[in-house]
């Protein structure tokens, strides 16, 4: 198999991130207090959710980048389910936690969405969502950063990053049109818990009865009811002002799309989209990873248990395929005291994509 496996360890002198054979640790620390916000305008995009399609889909964005900068590479930050761009871009502690912040510090340009369905963005009948769908709006999205219709400047190169349920939309969205640079894959292998299996149906409500959506969505839509979102955190990496944050952030899900993820994570290798990506790719998972690890899953305890179980479901001849294992994180990784570890990975990998 031509699936390269790496684990990268942190070293906070050096500031960047070594190859080595298998990953032992993850110290659970956070970035200092940015001295800065990166300069950030909102864009309101019209995308399609279906290709042939109407363009009638309000998609809401930021695109963030260091003041003055002029970057070359935009990296296109996907929420994951009952997540809206906060996950990306967390108020905790003015920002310690915020990949945002990372990544524009590092000299790259964030574009940070809400997708259909959540948020600030249109949200349709829940019947009209899905996976193939979402990557379509993540293809017009990527089109209008190349051809420069966002922010009046086309960018040179775009890495497409998901995580959990849009990682999958990526997946789709990379293997159809292959128009992106890279791809990462946060909280995402095919495989699902069978803590998962009790949780997911018992922790999920109609948005309309809960209070932070009562009559304000479409019927259909569903969250995370109150109290249930530690679910997707380790108490080796978070703690209560956390989880406490997730809960006042969440957002909501297509009630039909729930099903379709499932559908994608438990796909067998011969039927799995993924081995249509040929463009490089980094995996990463939390290996307190409720949804993915443990029981009826995989044993996350090393990365080469992982890249073990997962490389089947990526097409080795083509793409390059970094896995990167997170000891001690759950689901949720940008929600965790391990995040600017997670950022870094990400980051060193992207300087090897783009240079």
């Amino acid at each position: 198999m031509n699936i390269r496996s790496r684990i990268i360890t942190w070293s906070s002198a050096l500031g960047f991130l070594v190859a080595a054979l298998v990953m032992t640790a993850t110290p659970a620390v956070a970035r200092p207090a940015p001295t800065f916000r990166p300069d950030c305008a909102v864009h309101v995009l019209n995308v399609r959710l279906a290709d042939p399609g109407p363009a009638v889909y309000q998609l809401w964005g930021q695109l963030c980048q260091r003041r003055g900068a002029s970057p070359r590479t935009v990296q296109v930050l996907q929420p994951g389910g009952t997540y809206n761009h906060t996950y990306w871009d967390s108020s905790y502690r003015d920002g310690i936690l915020s990949y945002v912040n990372a990544a524009t510090a590092a000299g790259y340009a964030t574009f940070n969405f809400d997708r259909i369905g959540t948020g600030n963005s249109t949200i349709p009948p829940y019947q009209v969502m899905s996976i193939e769908g979402e990557a379509v709006a993540l293809h017009d999205i990527v089109t209008a950063l190349r051809a420069g219709f966002v922010g009046s400047r086309a960018f040179a190169h775009v890495i497409s990053v998901g995580h959990s349920f849009s990682s999958a939309v990526g997946a789709v969205e990379a293997a159809r049109y292959a128009d992106v640079d890279g791809f990462i894959d946060t909280g995402l292998i095919h495989a699902m818990s069978d803590a998962a299996a009790v949780f997911l149906p018992t922790a999920n409500y109609q948005a309309n009865l809960d209070p932070k959506f009562a009559g304000r969505v479409p019927d259909g839509y569903l969250t995370t009811i109150p109290g249930e979102r530690g679910f997707y955190h380790s108490p080796r990496t978070s703690n209560a002002d956390i989880i406490a944050l997730d809960e006042v952030d969440k957002d909501i899900h297509s009630g039909v799309e729930g099903p379709q993820i499932i559908a994608f994570a438990l796909s067998s290798p011969a039927d799995a989209i993924t081995r249509e990506v040929t463009v490089p790719v980094l995996d990463m998972v939390g290996g307190d990873d409720n949804l993915l690890c443990g029981a009826g899953a995989v044993d996350c305890s090393s990365v080469r248990n992982i890249r073990a179980y997962e490389a089947p479901y990526w097409y080795a001849s083509a793409a390059n395929v970094t896995f990167a294992l997170l000891p001690g994180v759950g689901h949720s990784i940008q929600l965790s005291l391990a995040e600017p570890v997670a950022a870094a990975i990400m980051l060193a990998w992207t300087a090897r994509i783009v240079h």
